[in-house]
């Protein structure tokens, strides 16, 4: 078992068990959609300047909305609690944890100097999910793994995590840190927290 898997098997397995089962229909292919979540990012970081905060969120909401899958990946982070919120409390938390998302990457690539993308294979993963390689090369040759989980839902292959330097599994944080706020504070608790953090990424620009 790869090192990646180890790390967070415990997530893995609860994303893939709120999958839907495989279609027959062919979408592209999971390491295409990277490239393509690439290929924006690159955009925002060219433009981070110029486009600001606000404007390299508005200008990656409809790609990553695309890319990802929110509403597993709220299911998820939110752990057991999940099954007992309300449906609108559950729209209300994937719409947050989507803006969230979002805002975490305009803040994160806000600027540019000379830095590529590399799609470097697929691996396959349990219950046909596949694990896409990916890693951001800066100019000076030093690079950083950012890999994507992909599952297949409908006709569309979606990302429900992200594994920096291929351990660390930003849905396995996301988990510890949700349930525990519901546990200790509440629902109405952890909205608040995420939308004081969404706050907090836009106003440093």
């Amino acid at each position: 078992m790869t090192f990646w898997l180890r790390s967070a098997a415990a997530t893995v397995l609860l994303v893939l068990a709120l999958a839907s089962p495989p279609v027959q229909a062919a979408p592209s292919r999971p390491g295409e959609i990277v490239a393509g979540l690439n290929e924006a990012l690159l955009g925002v970081m060219r433009d981070a300047d110029a486009l600001g905060f606000q404007g390299r969120y508005d200008q990656l909401a409809p790609v990553l909305s695309e890319a990802f899958n929110f509403k597993v990946m709220a299911g998820i982070s939110a752990g057991r609690h999940w099954r007992g919120l309300s449906s609108e409390q559950r729209i209300k938390l994937v719409e947050s944890f989507g803006r969230m998302s979002i805002g975490t990457f305009a803040a994160r690539f806000d600027g540019f100097g000379g830095e590529r993308f590399e799609v470097t294979g697929e691996e396959p993963g349990p219950r046909d999910s596949v694990l896409v390689r990916n890693k951001l090369i800066k100019s000076d040759g030093e690079t950083i793994e950012i890999n994507y989980l992909m599952k297949r839902y409908d006709e569309r292959w979606r990302a429900v995590d992200v594994y920096l330097d291929s351990k660390y599994s930003e849905l396995a944080l996301k988990r510890s840190e949700y349930s525990s706020v519901l546990d200790n504070e509440g629902y109405d608790s952890l909205i608040q927290r995420i939308d004081d953090k969404l706050t907090a990424l836009a106003a440093k620009g």
